[in-house]
């Protein structure tokens, strides 16, 4: 068997520490509701992925704007 690709690698570094990958019992029922629904496990990863990526960009957001603003107070530097 070969090296899994990148992208596998980094999706379940993203979600590895979420309940539904760590708990056997959550990841089985989350298993079971899916394939009740005809929706590929894959798929939830890279979905649960995303969107923590998504929300990491937010927090990068919101502190870059804290230090711009406190960078940008003259009040504060002299």
């Amino acid at each position: 068997m070969g090296a899994r690709p990148y992208s596998d690698l980094h999706k379940e570094k993203r979600i590895s520490d979420l309940l539904l990958w760590n708990d056997q019992e959550a990841k089985r029922l989350m298993e079971e509701i899916a394939a009740e629904h005809g929706v590929a496990v894959d798929a939830i990863a890279e979905l649960v992925a995303w969107e923590r990526g998504q929300q990491e960009k937010m927090s990068r957001r919101g502190m870059t704007e804290v230090f711009d603003e406190v960078f940008d107070n003259k009040q504060y530097w002299k």
